[in-house]
């Protein structure tokens, strides 16, 4: 986003640099970008529900109270009511307001029916990264079966 690159810019330019270091690995996350990502670690969560083999979500999702766009989330499935966040240190995490801020609209979200699932800086590995990945995934399992019995 920072560079106007679409996914097509970059499909367009891989036979450019064939044969160069780390083609061979772009090719598949060519397929990932989304543009409205906005920082590193939006792109890593991104990342992670792509390799967990999730569906993508909605990056930079509204959610709207009477009209008006208010909340404004990082990832969503909106059908599903479902929403990832990353929260960096810098906008979420360095004064009281901002952590009253985010408990406030994150209240909001579950009163009216959303999951809200947090992902900080350490929650890229190991027991952190099952962790999350797992809620989501539980959040994104049908409620409903077809099954009779």
């Amino acid at each position: 986003a920072r560079h106007d690159l679409t996914r097509e810019d970059y499909l367009l330019e891989l036979p450019r640099f064939r044969r160069r270091r780390g083609v061979r690995q772009l090719r598949p996350l060519v397929l990932v970008v989304e543009p409205r990502v906005e920082s590193v670690r939006e792109s890593w969560v991104l990342l992670e529900v792509h390799d967990a083999t999730l569906p993508p979500p909605d990056a930079q999702f509204w959610i709207e109270i009477d009209g008006v766009p208010t909340f404004r989330l990082d990832f969503a499935y909106p059908r599903l009511k479902v929403c990832v966040e990353y929260d960096g240190e810098q906008w979420h995490d360095r004064t009281p307001d901002q952590r009253a801020h985010d408990e406030l609209r994150r209240r909001w979200l579950r009163e009216h029916g959303w999951t809200v699932i947090v992902v900080k800086r350490g929650d890229f590995k190991g027991a952190a990264r099952d962790r999350w990945i797992g809620e989501l995934r539980r959040a994104l399992r049908p409620s409903y079966t077809n099954r009779r019995w």
